[in-house]
């Protein structure tokens, strides 16, 4: 689609899945592809949120602020790049991963109902991945009444890129970079 004003081509959004208690433990979401594993030691001193399997593998992970708990994640897939929202996220970055299957799953522990915790893509290919983190540094352990730990997975075929920190306001964010 093309934006009136400007003449640019704009990104649509294709579709989106999303889970308001997706479990984590060990400080970290699993981000998946049909086979439901991955198997890769992130390194997170590039942006402290996101890290892809370094050998081209099938799987993402989301560091965050709370070592055991539930945190809720939205996954979007996009025909190309989505515009940059940065308003009411802590922390944005991006990173590029190959993807093996149709299928983003982003929350491995069994559910009612699967098919709300996974997003189906046009198939294998190289994806660009943009995550946003919020209330990152709001308690660990959460109690009842702090602020949701919040994720919003945003993916569009492209070709492989550098890696990109857009954003970075979290503590948590800044002591898994090394910073803190």
């Amino acid at each position: 689609m093309r934006d009136e004003r400007s003449g640019n081509v704009v990104a649509q959004l294709i579709r989106r899945a999303a889970v308001p208690d997706v479990f984590v433990d060990a400080s970290t979401v699993e981000v998946t592809g049909e086979s439901l594993v991955t198997e890769f030691a992130p390194d997170w001193t590039g942006n402290g949120l996101v890290a892809a399997d370094p050998e081209g593998g099938e799987g993402l992970r989301i560091v965050c602020g709370q070592e055991i708990g539930t945190v809720a994640v939205a996954a979007e897939l996009w025909d190309g790049p989505p515009p940059l929202d940065l308003a009411g996220w802590q922390d944005v970055a991006e990173v590029s991963t190959s993807w093996e299957s149709a299928l983003l799953n982003f929350a491995t522990t069994p559910r009612p109902d699967e098919e709300e915790a996974e997003l189906r893509l046009p198939g294998p290919g190289d994806y660009r991945v943009r995550v946003h983190g919020r209330n990152r540094d709001d308690g660990d352990p959460r109690e009842e009444g702090d602020p949701v730990e919040e994720y919003l997975i945003r993916l569009w075929p492209a070709p492989w890129g550098e890696p990109c920190l857009h954003k970075a306001a979290s503590e948590t964010g800044a002591l898994w970079r090394g910073e803190g």
